[in-house]
């Protein structure tokens, strides 16, 4: 079997599939690694990004794929899966997640050349593996970069990049025109639980200096379940200064929003790497995750962060990983955000 070298990449015959991450997060920060990837490709090869239906917006917002497949989730599924992938007739399945049942499709579809890490049994499936430990200390878009790019690596890798619809972005600017300007979101949720959340009153605190300093307003952002935290945050607020969009947008209107704001104050979250993925600057708030490894990707981006010690594992609920959240004070975050250009009415 042959291996994944450079030369695959000037065939014009290359058929690449791509298994993405199953997180917003990874999914984003996997996004340089591939843009790199498709400039060195034969502008008639083709990548195309499997993942499952959740994802599937965010690689449509994406300028690199040619195309996107979902991939179903359940057991049942499976058989359809396989069959899909098989369709395609792909050189090469390039996998990012470590798990087996994201190497197994692949296989049963008979890609010729699964690259990925092995472990997990993976070793069974692969014939090109990667060996990640070189980069356990780098930011983990260079791990993606190790699987997805033959030879060596570059020196920099590019800034993520998304492009909203612009049906979205034209009910973004109407969402937002209805407030005065300028604009600062709040992502005060985060999918993680506890041991990711800054302090509701945190946020509220921030919005208040926003609007007294600025004469601007607030948005607040994002999921479903994190409406309630939002409403009840707000409702402390003007309401000709404040609104509430937490789930009331798909992910492509989430990521419209989040382009037509001023600047974004957010958890360690998703929303973090999306806000940073449409160019917006970032003030990110980190307990004890570590930004050096999963931290947002813009140049802009401001961390605030008071741990000594950071790990990639960390409960939903750790009390240690609340105390170094409450380090943070509000005035701190107030004050970098004030600084950041744009902010000033």
């Amino acid at each position: 079997m042959s291996g994944y070298d450079a030369s695959a990449l000037n065939n014009p015959g290359t058929r690449l599939l791509v298994v993405g991450p199953n997180w917003l997060g990874d999914g984003i920060m996997a996004m340089p690694a591939l843009q790199t990837l498709r400039e060195r490709l034969h502008e008639e090869a083709s990548i195309t990004v499997a993942v499952k239906p959740g994802q599937a917006d965010l690689w449509k917002m994406h300028p690199t794929p040619d195309k996107v497949l979902t991939l179903g989730g359940r057991n049942s599924e499976f058989p359809a899966n396989v069959k899909k992938l098989r369709a395609e007739r792909f050189t090469h399945a390039l996998i990012i997640p470590h798990s087996f049942r994201s190497a197994l499709s692949p296989t049963l579809a008979r890609i010729p050349l699964r690259r990925g890490t092995a472990g997990q049994l993976r070793n069974l499936l692969m014939n090109d593996a990667v060996d990640l430990r070189p980069f356990a200390k780098h930011h983990q878009q260079w791990e993606v970069a190790a699987i997805l790019l033959p030879g060596p690596l570059p020196d920099q890798l590019p800034s993520p990049r998304l492009h909203p619809p612009e049906s979205d972005r034209d009910q973004a600017r109407a969402w937002l025109t209805e407030y005065p300007s300028p604009h600062l979101g709040l992502i005060p949720g985060a999918a993680r639980g506890p041991s990711k959340r800054w302090p509701g009153k945190r946020f509220l605190a921030v919005a208040r200096a926003w609007i007294e300093h600025t004469g601007g307003s607030v948005t607040w952002l994002g999921t479903p379940e994190d409406l309630p935290l939002c409403q009840e945050l707000s409702q402390s607020l003007p309401a000709d200064h404040s609104q509430v969009l937490a789930g009331k947008t798909r992910l492509t209107g989430f990521a419209a929003v989040l382009e037509a704001l001023d600047v974004v104050v957010a958890n360690d979250s998703g929303g973090m790497h999306l806000a940073a993925a449409v160019g917006t600057p970032v003030v990110a708030i980190f307990g004890l995750t570590d930004p050096a490894k999963t931290g947002p990707l813009h140049k802009d981006a401001v961390v605030m962060q008071h741990a000594e010690r950071v790990s990639r594992a960390i409960a939903r609920d750790s009390e240690a990983a609340r105390a170094a959240l409450a380090a943070i004070s509000a005035e701190e975050v107030i004050e970098r955000v004030l600084a950041i250009p744009g902010s000033s009415a």
